[in-house]
């Protein structure tokens, strides 16, 4: 069973890994070039013994690291969303994928309980192992493969990074009249909790369905960004076209 954890990189998705395996009693230890605390080490100690060691850098530098670290004798497995398996370096006979995905701070209370993580291995007998593991500590775990990983965090950013983007914009526009975001977030709970297995777009509201130009050419007047105008007009035009292909 895997109880020692090697992870590399600092960062907001190490940190936060560290920190849960830890409090789950696992024995775990964070390398990295630049050691923030005393309890880290040098990414230069790492040795060859964890039965885990997952690699939390920046998606260009991984396929490099495996390059340079010693052979790990037990499972290595990167936390991407877009690298493929076949990075890792063939030296390591135990290869895998360990990727969450969810959005992680650092120091963030979240129940790792709660994380969708996406496993893959370089062979069965390191798949099972990681699904063993996984089970044991009750993690919500699924098996998908590269191609439809990268797929998945496509997916992730157009529904996540994207629609923060919005709520951004849409506190900006409220900020101008002096209105508490806060008062939106009954609205967005609603959106949130609705989503199931079927396609969101069957409950797709607004103007743009409506066919309300009015309103449309209303909402675009109030907006001093040309860009923003246009985006409004764009998704307004999408949405449009998306509900004439339903109908």
């Amino acid at each position: 069973m895997i109880h020692k954890i090697a992870i590399i990189g600092n960062g907001k998705v190490g940190t936060f890994l560290a920190k849960a395996f830890a409090k789950m009693g696992l024995d775990v230890s964070v390398y990295a070039r630049n050691p923030k605390s005393a309890s880290q080490k040098k990414l230069s100690e790492l040795g060859d013994d964890s039965d885990l060691c997952i690699i939390c850098i920046a998606d260009r530098n991984i396929a490099e690291l495996t390059k340079c670290i010693p052979a790990q004798k037990g499972i290595i497995a990167h936390s991407s969303g877009t690298v493929p398996l076949e990075a890792l370096d063939s030296r390591h006979p135990n290869r895998g994928i360990f990727y969450p995905l969810m959005s992680l701070q650092a120091h963030s209370d979240l129940d790792i309980k709660t994380i969708p993580f996406c496993l893959e291995a370089s062979a069965d007998t390191t798949l099972r192992d990681l699904k063993s593991w996984a089970q044991a500590l009750e993690l919500t775990y699924y098996e998908i493969n590269s191609k439809k990983r990268k797929q998945l965090h496509l997916a992730a950013v157009i529904s996540h990074n994207f629609s923060n983007f919005l709520y951004h914009w849409a506190w900006q526009e409220l900020t101008k009249v002096d209105i508490d975001f806060k008062i939106l977030k009954p609205l967005l709970a609603q959106q949130v909790n609705s989503l199931n297995s079927k396609d969101p777009l069957l409950q797709q509201t607004g103007p743009a369905v409506r066919g309300d130009q009015s309103t449309i050419m209303a909402h675009q007047e109030l907006l001093e960004n040309p860009e923003l105008a246009d985006l409004y007009q764009k998704l307004s035009t999408l949405i449009q076209k998306s509900n004439e292909e339903k109908l």
